[in-house]
């Protein structure tokens, strides 16, 4: 009697950033992992057998036999997946690129480093990918078609998560794609500006898969979850008997809807990650951003927190139009406002953006290296700062807020009534995120 044929071998990686001496970061546990992987493994042929490794917290397999490596990027990680890339190339093993900040850049880019490279949303093609590989034959470039529907997702492969390394958050999407169309938003330009939702029962459905895989604790990766009211609404209905507690990340507008704040508790929403981006209107309205408007900021993040919901937020320093008392200004609006996560990052002209187009035409990008664009680092050429005092600058404003005493403050009291396991992952956050200033790793970034 014959043996088996022998299983295709893949290696789904998502590569680490790199911190300021080109190492690659690590850490000991990944509390938010992303969904690409096992949405990539779920859908490759039955004859695969898969492995998902996210380097920030798992070792790479290098001298393994995979017949096929699959590296997904985004942001400055594109670096470190090219060294990886390379590095599976001089082992003879065939490579494949995607991700965003693959899509955003020129082909040629990437196919300097693999075989291949995936252009677009890979659901609809990465069979395909898969099979050309097992025959021999991968194309250089593989393009989806126009953004496909998002109805007929397989459930992610939750299985192959490892809990020791990857903690208890999963990772569901209900839509992807954000409508607004901020100049300096990777994700606006990969998905063409399109927004588009998920059936809630199929989110549903992989909800479950996540809680019977891991635990309750669900991570929307949505790039904006609150911003289409109607399947908000919808959605989170449908998620009450759930009983799960999730976070995602939102735009402010869903401050003008309590009804839907309070619909969003029940349905276990603990978190919401908030683009407030600037304290400036004219920075705001040079990046497209006019719909934030900084004088009800305060007012928005109360209606969010008297709904039980806590509000971590993201801005950005170093805008054309910043003045020098930006920091000072930063500084106090976070702390009187008492955010327990702030995320602030300078401003990256992320190749492939209209931002990076703009100062790309006015010679003003200083930098070829993209693993210099992390958030952290100047890679471009300020109109009000000198460059070395606008790091210099921002790094001492992140070392201002995570003090002991500022986190103190900022996560005390605990005005959104978030429960202990809530507050217990943001006061550890807060050390993580201290931890990574002494090291000069953006919050974040890994």
């Amino acid at each position: 009697m014959g043996s088996a044929p022998e299983r295709f071998r893949v290696l789904l990686v998502a590569p680490t950033a790199l911190d300021w001496q080109g190492r690659p970061i690590t850490q000991r546990k990944l509390y938010l992992p992303a969904l690409t992987l096992p949405l990539l493994a779920a859908e490759a042929p039955a004859d695969c057998d898969v492995r998902l490794v996210y380097e920030s917290v798992q070792r790479i397999p290098w001298n393994e036999p995979w017949n096929l490596v699959a590296l997904t990027a985004m942001g400055s990680g594109i670096a470190r997946a090219w060294q990886i890339a390379d590095g599976f190339r001089a082992r003879g093993r065939q490579v494949v690129l995607g991700g965003i900040a693959t899509g955003l850049l020129p082909p040629e880019r990437s196919l300097a480093h693999a075989d291949s490279v995936v252009v677009g949303d890979a659901d609809e093609i990465w069979a395909d990918v898969v099979r050309d590989a097992q025959a021999g034959r991968l194309q250089p470039v593989y393009r989806a078609g126009q953004r496909p529907s998002l109805d007929h997702l397989p459930v992610p492969r939750y299985d192959l998560m490892d809990p020791a390394a990857h903690g208890k958050w999963r990772p569901v999407q209900a839509a992807r794609g954000c409508p607004f169309t901020c100049d300096y938003c990777s994700i606006t330009s990969y998905f063409d500006g399109l927004y588009r939702k998920r059936p809630v029962e199929q989110v549903v459905r992989d909800v479950r898969a996540a809680k019977r895989a891991s635990s309750r604790y669900v991570a929307f990766v949505d790039d904006n979850i609150g911003v289409d009211f109607d399947y908000c609404a919808a959605l989170w209905e449908a998620l009450v008997p759930e009983r799960i507690v999730w976070m995602s990340q939102s735009s402010l507008q869903i401050a003008d809807r309590p009804d839907l704040l309070r619909l969003a508790h029940r349905s276990g929403c603990r978190v919401l990650s908030i683009g407030i981006e600037s304290l400036n209107p004219e920075s705001l309205a040079a990046h497209g951003k006019t719909f934030n408007r900084p004088a009800e900021y305060a007012a928005a993040i109360r209606a969010i927190r008297d709904a039980g919901i806590e509000v971590s937020t993201e801005m950005i320093v170093g805008m054309d139009e910043d003045e020098p008392d930006v920091f000072d200004r930063t500084w106090r609006f976070l702390m009187d406002n008492r955010i327990p996560v702030p995320r602030v990052h300078i401003l990256t002209p992320i190749p492939g953006t209209p931002l990076w187009a703009r100062l790309e035409r006015e010679g003003r990008i200083v930098t070829d290296d993209l693993g210099k664009f992390s958030g952290g680092r100047v890679v471009f050429r300020p109109a009000r700062f000198d460059p070395d005092d606008l790091l210099r600058r921002y790094w001492a404003l992140y070392e201002r807020l995570f003090t002991p005493r500022a986190i103190v403050h900022r996560m005390w009291p605990n005005r959104s009534g978030a429960p202990p396991l809530v507050r217990g992952i943001l006061w550890a956050v807060n050390l993580h995120y201290r931890y990574h200033i002494g090291r000069r790793i953006t919050p974040g970034l890994v």
